[in-house]
């Protein structure tokens, strides 16, 4: 049965992040036309500006599938009911912070942006803060219900409900942008969109996972996860300002046109990081059973290796097709004049790609509870991010703005995570890279393709359509043969 979940969650999840991408890829520039780049600018704001307030889940979010993979393992279902009371509790708590928290930025919103922006400008800007308030307080609770079918391996409700909101949102905004609704209504839909998943994660959770709570207060259990959740925490900070600081930082310095540059081509980053995430949240519960069972420990290199090329063989993909299309294709689905958006999308990408393939090493780390260097490490980078993505934002806008970003991103968690994984966790790195470099003579032939077709694509869908599938055309076949066949055939055992 596992592995039945495990192979239908894994085409799941790239055909839930495919829908997403494309509603989105089709929805946005409708959206840029329909409010305005001012307009939309504001929407994107407000949305990080918000976001940055996720740090109050306090790292509990991240904590959860490792004590739950604890207490599995040992089969204490007394544990566990306690572990969810207490995630309850915690994130109720937190929805509620979240509000008081939210309300006050709302309430500040001239005195933090006015020098860039118009009455008019503020005033919208404050009534779209207050509705993303409620949005992400109603998120928090989601999160609890979300991680516990992770922990169950529940992949094909998981993504099927992402499926279906993703369809959701056009189908709620598209009506009143047609008569004449701006931002605000769009901001609604999303907050009905989050409750509605709410509510049906957590009927499924109760009902069919057969979820129980026990609501008596475990001292020493909220001693454990506050340890250990303190350095997800300092995780979750650094992500905040590494993927949302940049828009608040624009929208401080330069104003909302600028924020709307940059948030295209952030979009796209978005989109990368999706599809780095589908791979590794199947391969999560397996490497915690992995890592909390010690005869077992030998078995994570193997793991971790085949994670590794399969995750490049997924996103190279995508990053190639970028290089091949991306230039035409971004100024044609924004409607802009201007290759700012592309290079933002490349410059926060190229390093990405890098990453995402070693990121399982996040959940060995947290199963192993060794991930605080890892959180300390990330918020000295993230802080390092906003010194240098300042000044670089004032002479370059939005492409200085990412430059800073990748040049952390380099640094941090790359070179040194590197070091402190094959040094400290115990991961061969040697051996990751080995097995990643063996699928090279897979990469150079659509690697060749896609510099040809970026020089020579032209203007127009057929002529991007043309070159996208003649590039898929030379990919498919080059890594399926020469890199990945043995890796597919044996996900289920990965």
């Amino acid at each position: 049965m596992k592995n039945s979940h495990v192979k239908s969650g894994f085409v799941l999840s790239y055909v839930s992040i495919g829908v997403q991408s494309v509603i989105s890829i089709v929805y946005t520039p409708v959206m840029l036309r329909f409010l305005g780049q001012s307009d939309y600018g504001l929407l994107q704001i407000a949305m990080s500006a918000i976001a940055h307030l996720g740090i109050l889940s306090f790292g509990f979010s991240g904590s959860y599938l490792r004590f739950y993979s604890s207490y599995r393992t040992s089969g204490d279902k007394k544990a566990i009911a306690s572990l969810n009371g207490m995630y309850a509790a915690i994130f109720t708590a937190v929805s509620l912070v979240a509000l008081l928290a939210g309300f006050a930025v709302t309430s500040c919103t001239d005195m933090i942006f006015s020098a860039s922006m118009s009455t008019a400008e503020t005033e919208r800007l404050r009534l779209l803060l207050g509705i993303m308030t409620v949005n992400l307080a109603l998120s928090f609770p989601c999160g609890v219900f979300d991680a516990y079918i992770t922990a169950h391996e529940q992949f094909v409700f998981q993504k099927i409900l992402v499926i279906v909101s993703a369809f959701l949102n056009p189908m709620l905004t598209f009506p009143l942008l047609l008569i004449g609704k701006g931002s605000a209504a769009v901001a609604v839909c999303m907050t009905l969109i989050t409750f509605i998943k709410l509510t049906v994660s957590g009927f499924y959770c109760i009902k069919r996972l057969r979820m129980k709570f026990a609501f008596n207060f475990d001292a020493a259990l909220f001693k454990r996860l506050c340890g250990f959740s303190f350095f997800v925490f300092l995780n979750i900070v650094s992500d905040q300002v590494n993927w949302n600081a940049g828009n608040t930082i624009l929208g401080i310095v330069s104003g909302s046109d600028e924020v709307t540059l940059y948030s295209l081509g952030m979009q796209f980053n978005t989109y990368f990081l999706t599809f780095s995430y589908a791979l590794s949240s199947l391969f999560a519960p397996k490497a915690y059973r992995i890592a909390v069972n010690k005869r077992a420990a030998p078995l994570l290199d193997k793991l971790f290796a085949r994670f590794g090329r399969l995750q490049l063989a997924v996103m190279g993909y995508i990053f190639l097709m970028l290089v091949a299309v991306g230039k035409p294709f971004m100024r044609m689905w924004s409607g802009l004049d201007s290759d700012v958006p592309y290079y933002t999308a490349m410059v926060l990408i190229a390093p990405i790609l890098i990453t995402s393939t070693q990121s399982i090493a996040i959940e060995i780390q947290r199963a192993k509870d060794m991930h605080r260097f890892r959180s300390v490490l990330y918020i000295l980078i993230a802080a390092v991010n906003i010194a240098i993505s300042i000044p670089l934002s004032l002479r370059f806008g939005a492409v200085g703005c990412a430059v800073g970003t990748c040049v952390c991103l380099v640094a941090g968690n790359i070179v040194i995570m590197n070091i402190y994984n094959h040094t400290r966790v115990g991961l061969n790195m040697k051996r990751f890279w080995t097995e990643l470099l063996k699928l090279v003579p897979a990469f150079v032939l659509p690697a060749v393709c896609a510099a040809f077709l970026h020089s020579f694509t032209g203007a127009g869908i057929w002529n991007i359509a043309a070159s996208a599938l003649i590039l898929t055309a030379v990919y498919a076949p080059s890594v399926w043969f020469l890199g990945v066949r043995k890796d597919i055939k044996r996900i289920p055992s990965a």
